[in-house]
């Protein structure tokens, strides 16, 4: 409809979620655009226009934001500097890799938006995921919720695979990539003989991080639609947070109650 009749309707978010802005929401046209038509997001983030640089407010955390993106846009384009790998180093909470994200950056999409931005693994996960102020609002509110949330998501995500990694003492080689789902079983095994409490505990732990709505967000998510998107839709900010509070929770307890032992 919109190649056949350009700006011939409106698009709208039905939202109905506890503490959520609810309702029919409207999207404003220059973000049904760029909603609809993966190569209008493509010219925002090459700054067409010069569109781009006027709404950044901090480069730091939009390039660090684009890290999922970037590798998953990578993984469907041609790629002769590898920069798909690259960008993986800082995509697992126990890997101690950095990059300069601005160069792969101006390699995707032809535009510097710093000279140089080194993020590591170590960078993400002490990132702050409270008041994010990324990108204008008012201006693209939809894409801002979708730069904070993919943050927090990358963030939070990251940090459970570096603790359990660490307080469980879970062997990785350097060339073995672990996914979290691997993680999870190996940090909750049952050990031999355990009593039914021991059982019960472990799938207990097992069930409260496969069931996390942030967790479940794998990485390779944009790798198979490129849907930017997706985890402003899927959950809102309060929900976020309270699921992110519960997290850093529990990693804190494990902590205390396992670290010595292993």
């Amino acid at each position: 409809m919109n190649v056949q009749l350009k700006n011939c309707f409106n698009l709208y978010i039905l939202n109905n979620a506890d503490g959520g802005r609810n309702g029919f929401i409207p999207v404003k046209s220059e973000e049904r655009d760029i909603l609809i038509n993966l190569s209008d997001l493509v010219k925002l983030f090459q700054n067409k226009g010069g569109k781009l640089e006027t709404i950044i407010h901090d480069k730091r955390l939009f390039l660090m934001a684009m890290i999922p993106f970037l590798r998953g846009y990578f993984h469907i384009m041609k790629d002769p500097k590898n920069e798909y790998c690259q960008l993986s180093k800082v995509m697992h909470g126990y890997e101690e890799g950095s990059i300069d994200i601005a160069a792969i950056y101006k390699e995707a999409f032809d535009y510097s938006i710093e000279s140089e931005e080194i993020i590591s693994v170590e960078d993400v996960l002490s990132v702050s995921t409270s008041n994010l102020d990324i990108i204008d609002e008012n201006e693209y509110p939809l894409l801002a919720d979708t730069l904070k949330q993919t943050l927090i998501y990358y963030h939070i995500r990251m940090k459970v695979e570096h603790e359990l990694v660490d307080i469980f003492n879970i062997h990785c080689t350097s060339n073995e990539i672990l996914m979290l789902t691997n993680i999870i079983q190996n940090a909750f095994r049952v050990p031999t003989n355990a009593t039914q409490e021991q059982i019960n505990e472990a799938r207990q732990n097992r069930v409260f991080f496969t069931s996390r709505k942030t967790l479940l967000n794998e990485f390779n998510h944009f790798e198979g639609n490129m849907n930017i998107f997706q985890p402003a839709i899927d959950i809102n900010e309060t929900v976020l947070q309270k699921e992110v509070t519960d997290i850093e929770n529990k990693l804190k307890e494990l902590r205390n109650k396992y670290a010595q032992i292993y």
